[in-house]
């Protein structure tokens, strides 16, 4: 029996894993249209139906619940042979897929000390909010602010953080009570559960309630979170790691001591055969001692 093109087999399973055809299609980057197509050759190839068309979803069908396991054991084996045979093809450039609040905030400010000790790696930071397709693109390796959980990537935690209040200094007279003075200045929200959860355990503590609690200044932007704080506009629960920076120079100071641990942490995550390339060695090496890991 002639074998379905690869193409199509690796479509259906991003369809199967994501459960959507515009989920795998942003996973691909490739259009929707172009995954209902490769889906349908497969089908056609098959003389099968793979998937079941819902409102805003697929579900396998038995055809294509009995397929999946096969199809990412190949998938699986493969992607493992071609990567145990891959050479570095960049070995002088990194290139490093970021959130973009750390880049901005922290990796940007100690880039430098990197260049000076490997001037022969030039850096490439691709400023994302999600983690980057291997699969398709140049990246190296991305750093993310997670749980570490990155199917079918090797990962190694670089370190924990933890969450403050913080504010331009003077904004806050540290004599006086700080109820007081939260009710009467403007609150700066970074829209993540760490910030949320933290807000309210402050309130808690403190006896805030709800509809006590002025209006917050929402963003949905660790960086500008951090700029807003800066510039004076409000008090802002932030990570310690962004606004070390900050805190050092005294351009920002801790409002009180109350101080949360996140609950995610920040990871490395690539292939598995990425960690063995110098130029990544290197990196790790150099950020995990930045970072204290």
């Amino acid at each position: 029996m002639k074998l379905p093109p690869l193409k199509s087999l690796l479509y259906f399973k991003y369809v199967a894993e994501l459960g959507s055809l515009k989920a795998a299609a942003e996973q691909l980057y490739v259009t929707q249209a172009a995954v209902s197509q490769q889906i349908k050759l497969l089908e056609e190839h098959l003389d099968c139906l793979l998937f079941e068309r819902k409102v805003r979803q697929v579900v396998l069908t038995p055809s294509g619940q009995q397929l999946l396991p096969y199809v990412l054991t190949g998938m699986n084996s493969l992607a493992k042979g071609v990567q145990a045979l891959r050479q570095d093809p960049r070995p002088d450039t990194l290139n490093l897929s970021v959130l973009g609040s750390f880049a901005h905030c922290w990796l940007l400010p100690r880039l430098s000390d990197f260049q000076k000790q490997h001037p022969d790696i030039k850096i490439r930071l691709e400023p994302s909010d999600k983690l980057t397709n291997f699969d398709e693109g140049e990246t190296d390796i991305g750093i993310r602010f997670g749980e570490g959980n990155y199917p079918n990537l090797h990962t190694e935690l670089l370190a924990a953080d933890s969450i403050l209040l913080a504010c331009k200094p003077g904004l806050v007279d540290k004599s006086k009570p700080i109820r007081a003075q939260i009710l009467e200045q403007k609150l700066i929200m970074d829209i993540c559960p760490d910030a949320e959860r933290a807000w309210q355990c402050f309130f808690d503590l403190h006896d805030i309630k709800k509809h006590e609690a002025p209006e917050f200044l929402s963003i949905d932007n660790a960086a500008i979170v951090v700029q807003a704080a800066q510039a004076g506009q409000g008090i802002a629960m932030v990570r310690r790691r962004l606004i070390e920076p900050q805190l050092e120079l005294g351009q920002l100071e801790a409002v009180t001591d109350f101080e949360m641990d996140c609950l995610f942490k920040y990871f490395i995550a690539a292939p598995e055969n990425h960690f063995r390339w110098q130029k990544v060695i290197h990196f790790c090496r150099w950020i995990k001692a930045q970072m204290g890991a």
